[in-house]
């Protein structure tokens, strides 16, 4: 951390380390499945998909003239034949880097979200109730995890990606269980602290990254986290850590979704396999599982049907990049759930 202080960054420096990262993470092109690579091309097209996701009309790709050399001279990246790479010293920038990229884009996401009577009626069809939802869990499945998870006001839970907090203030007020919510996005996080002030004693919002946050060990006894695990960079690690979170008999209430890529055995898509049930394993912790796959195959045409129906109602309200939102990705994530090729589950983890 003290390294890190002494190293100032331009906007184009941290737009090339996020850009080297996300490549990292996630190689495949969204609009054509090509495998990418770490080369100034690439890289460009990368950065330039990621300004187009930030649903902020004022933020654009910098000149990245130069960004190249001084992040070389700065000992954060290296290069090796034609692909660029990451040092040691520049991952944890590059991380930080990406975690400002994410508050800043769901910060503008959330805040219009909240003020958009359009989104509104199509939470209120999609979901069942408007929470201002970001994922995939509608009322029926949130029932579900409260029948499984039983919390009552003795209990102390934190809530991982709580986003703008209405999900966690509708699980408090009705278990009157004690819950901190964590997010990334500051000013969602803000109108979180400032719409739940009279209920402070039992609702907290701070703003924290997922993957630099720390809790003393045993000090809430359940953790949920709502279709928000794929955020983190090291699933296993973070498991490892939540574990030691929790008081003895405590609980996590994880929805996932898991997906069968070209380099993964069908065995992955088995809720004992998928990347969520290794990390569990590891850790020794013990889950049940619901399968929620037929769930997510209706949610989806749903959500298709409902943003569909509203498009011109988004586009009259000056808010049809949300209408985009709601719909980019969403024809992949339908042909992986009809194919096979996902799945999506509750995962129950009970501490002896």
């Amino acid at each position: 951390d003290d390294y890190m202080k002494e190293l100032e960054l331009s906007e184009g420096e941290k737009q090339l380390l996020d850009a080297i990262l996300s490549i990292e993470l996630y190689p495949e092109d969204e609009e054509t499945g090509k495998k990418l690579t770490t080369t100034p091309e690439d890289l460009r097209n990368r950065g330039i998909l990621i300004q187009k996701y930030m649903h902020d009309k004022k933020s654009k790709l910098a000149d990245w003239t130069g960004v190249y050399e001084g992040l070389l001279a700065k000992g954060l990246i290296q290069y090796s034949g034609s692909v660029y790479s990451l040092t040691d010293e520049g991952r944890p920038y590059a991380l930080r880097a990406r975690s400002e990229r994410f508050g800043k884009r769901f910060d503008n996401l959330m805040i219009r979200w909240d003020g958009s009577a359009v989104y509104s009626v199509l939470c209120e069809r999609v979901y069942g109730k408007d929470l201002c939802q970001a994922g995939r869990v509608d009322m029926q499945q949130l029932g579900i995890l409260l029948e499984v998870l039983n919390l009552t006001s003795e209990n102390r839970v934190l809530d991982m990606g709580c986003g703008i907090g209405k999900i966690t203030e509708y699980i408090s007020d009705l278990t009157h269980a004690h819950i901190l919510g964590i997010d990334c996005a500051s000013e969602a996080i803000k109108r979180a602290q400032a719409r739940t002030e009279e209920k402070r004693a039992r609702l907290e919002f701070r703003e924290a990254d997922m993957n630099n946050f720390s809790l003393r060990p045993a000090s809430v006894d359940t953790i949920i986290a709502l279709d928000t695990l794929h955020y983190l960079e090291n699933l296993e690690k973070s498991i490892g850590q939540m574990k030691s979170w929790l008081q003895p008999h405590g609980q996590m209430g994880l929805f996932t979704y898991q997906i069968c890529s070209d380099d993964d055995t069908p065995d992955i898509l088995h809720p004992g396999n998928t990347r969520l049930a290794q990390a569990l394993k590891k850790y020794d912790l013990p889950f049940r599982t619901w399968d929620f796959t037929e769930r997510d195959k209706e949610y989806s045409h749903r959500l298709f049907q409902v943003a569909t129906e509203l498009k011109e109602e988004f586009r009259a309200e000056d808010n049809f990049d949300l209408y985009e939102d709601q719909i980019g990705g969403l024809e992949e994530d339908i042909r992986n759930l009809e194919s096979g090729k996902e799945r999506r589950y509750l995962y129950h983890v009970q501490l002896p």
